[in-house]
């Protein structure tokens, strides 16, 4: 992904909103397998934007943790396939 490519996907993400309560968001680099290994990133496609609470919160997934967060909420892939940004 080329660093334009990126841009306008992060860009495109953040208006969309957060995936669960459509807040202002930020992005979420997907974590666990297949998505990224020990301290590594996801790649940049695999992302999803999340408000301040859902992704550092009380009830974000680097807080709860991700089978918690994923339990609650729906797993990433479901949220990653459900929002129509380009990749």
């Amino acid at each position: 992904m080329t660093k334009k490519e990126r841009k306008l996907r992060f860009e495109a993400l953040a208006e969309y909103g957060c995936v669960i309560c459509m807040r202002p968001a930020e992005i979420h680099h997907l974590i666990g397998h297949p998505y990224s290994s020990m301290g590594k990133k996801a790649n940049d496609i695999n992302t999803i934007p999340l408000c301040v609470d859902h992704h550092r919160g009380s009830q974000g997934i680097h807080h709860i943790g991700m089978r918690v967060w994923e339990d609650t909420y729906g797993t990433q892939k479901f949220h990653l396939n459900k929002i129509d940004i380009p990749k």
